[in-house]
């Protein structure tokens, strides 16, 4: 009995001991506090999450592995409702994370995240250089177009953005003086420290510009703008693209309507950053979510808000085929190439043939995308083909590099290579037989040199024209042959041959791109449909700031 009694009080000691020693070392206000991120005190910028501190060994996560906390956010009411539906989804993948998001503006999502009262600040526009010098980290989690608005009756349908500052300044006043009925105009802004406000002020206003008239009615968000406008037949206002609905009008601008297409392709002239700040580099479950935002299942989110994505709304795995065109060819590679660095998951077999073999592949469907070097005509557009069309391209008309002719008119030309002229002694040069060499039947490059220069119902190329498959093999046939002339893409433009001038304009894609060049035609991807996936986001890519500086390097940037 005395020896049961001793072992009850030696058991009882030992759980004393042991409840003692644990309750030192666990200084957490909570059992969860581990799990929890630093946004539940204000040191949430400077103090990492738990994971990587000591205190994990103490308290160890959940068995299961599952990740859990709380996040906050706070900040643009244009980035609200985005974040919101990110939230809510990334709240579906991760059940034991909380997301709380909140508004106030962009002046409150930039003090929040510097102060730490919210893991993740939000704003709609550019920080400014004291932002940015103070520590604060961002991520451009997607773009927004600016729409100007007015009530769905305003019968104006464009304005200029000099005509936008006139009317906030207060400079033009009535309907009348830019074309539409004699009403005053009243207009309706944000109130200062929001984000769409100062996105507006920057780019519309100007930075040293004049100041958005005093009388203007603010709004303290989006979605009340939005209201104030669709109930006054004579208001004007700016609302992030997210906002647009059928209950107010957008206007085009400079002529350009206000979609997340010419937003994307960087016509509409106002667009702006949506960003989520923090006072440094997030990590844990903070992390975790801008990270989700950025994956391409946030960015296909993104896009279905409304919003410009800013990344890939697909996985990016899988191979992309392209034929076509051998004037596409060589920059498709150079692009590809570019692409696949950035998504190594993805192979892109990039195939010559000609553009009439794009054509076929596009429409048989044996390619991805199909590549052409010229128009497509009124059969192949009503086939159902949808063109993309990626740069423009010179045709340089060439000769050997000892040619001592340096210009020739169209008219002359046209006449060498119907057969009319068959001299150089006919066009100021010697007395030498002139050797034709043109492109193979179904060549891009042919197609559109005998629309530009021989006219669609003009002469054909001269039956003994010597033909070449390729833009590369025209070169080295005219590069070794002092008699010869021909035609050739821009992008194959080397030392080996001579451009000559056409008209008095020399061959550059200078001259080119500012119209003054008379023979340019358009490079085009070719789909059977609206592309989808990472065929799409090729496109994309290729059309992007990235891929059109690669287009710039040898040929006229569409964007």
């Amino acid at each position: 009995m005395k020896k049961f009694k001793w072992l009850v009080l030696s058991v009882s000691m030992l759980l004393v001991i042991v409840l003692a020693f644990t309750g030192c070392n666990n200084t957490s206000p909570t059992t969860t506090a581990s799990h929890q991120p630093a946004s539940t005190t204000p040191s949430t910028t400077t103090t990492p999450p738990a994971s990587t501190t000591p205190m994990q060994t103490t308290t160890p996560p959940p068995t299961t592995g599952t990740p859990s906390g709380q996040i906050t956010e706070a900040g643009s009411t244009t980035v609200q409702p985005l974040a919101e539906k990110l939230a809510a989804a990334f709240s579906e993948d991760y059940p034991d994370i909380t997301v709380i998001i909140q508004g106030g503006g962009s002046g409150v999502g930039v003090k929040s995240a510097q102060d730490g009262t919210a893991d993740i600040g939000a704003a709609s526009r550019e920080l400014t250089a004291e932002e940015i010098a103070s520590g604060l980290v961002e991520f451009v989690l997607a773009k927004d177009g600016i729409a100007i608005i007015a009530h769905p009756s305003q019968t104006i349908t464009n304005l200029t953005v000099a005509q936008i500052k006139d009317i906030f300044s207060g400079a033009i006043t009535n309907w009348s003086q830019v074309g539409g009925a004699n009403k005053t105009i009243h207009v309706v802004a944000r109130e200062e420290g929001s984000g769409t406000r100062a996105a507006f002020e920057e780019m519309v206003m100007g930075k040293n510009g004049p100041v958005i008239v005093a009388n203007a009615i603010l709004q303290p968000s989006n979605g009340a703008l939005r209201t104030t406008v669709a109930g006054d037949a004579d208001a004007i206002g700016f609302l992030s693209f997210g906002y647009l609905d059928s209950s107010v009008k957008a206007f085009s601008v400079e002529s350009i309507a206000a979609t997340v297409a010419n937003a994307k392709s960087g016509v509409y002239p106002i667009v702006r950053p949506l960003l989520f700040l923090t006072g440094s580099q997030p990590t844990g479950i903070v992390k975790q979510f801008i990270d989700y935002c950025l994956s391409y299942k946030g960015q296909a989110m993104v896009e279905s808000e409304g919003y410009i994505a800013v990344g890939p709304t697909v996985e990016m795995k899988g191979t992309i085929t392209e034929a076509g065109s051998t004037t596409v060819q060589p920059l498709a590679e150079e692009v590809a190439a570019a692409f696949m660095a950035k998504y190594p998951d993805i192979t892109v077999i990039i195939q010559g043939g000609g553009s009439g073999v794009g054509v076929k592949s596009a429409q048989d469907g044996t390619a991805d995308i199909g590549a052409a070097s010229r128009e497509l005509t009124a059969e192949e557009i009503a086939s159902g083909l949808v063109e993309h069309v990626l740069a423009k391209d010179g045709i340089a008309i060439i000769a050997h590099p000892s040619q001592t002719i340096t210009n020739l008119t169209v008219a002359q030309i046209k006449d060498i290579f119907s057969g009319a002229i068959t001299n150089w002694s006919q066009v100021g040069g010697a007395n030498k037989t002139i050797h034709v060499v043109a492109r193979e039947e179904g060549s891009g490059t042919r197609a559109a040199f005998e629309e530009m220069v021989m006219g669609k119902n003009g002469p054909v190329i001269v039956a003994n024209a010597i033909l070449q498959p390729s833009n590369g093999a025209l070169r080295t046939t005219v590069a070794g042959d002092s008699d010869a002339i021909g035609f050739l893409s821009f992008g194959y433009l080397d030392s080996s041959v001579k451009a000559f001038s056409v008209e008095g304009i020399a061959a550059t894609v200078a001259n080119a791109k500012s119209g003054v060049y008379p023979i340019v035609r358009p490079l085009l991807f070719l789909t059977g449909s609206q592309p989808t996936g990472i065929v799409k986001e090729f496109i994309d890519f290729f059309l992007s700031p990235e891929g059109q500086a690669i287009v710039a390097q040898d040929y006229i940037t569409v964007n």
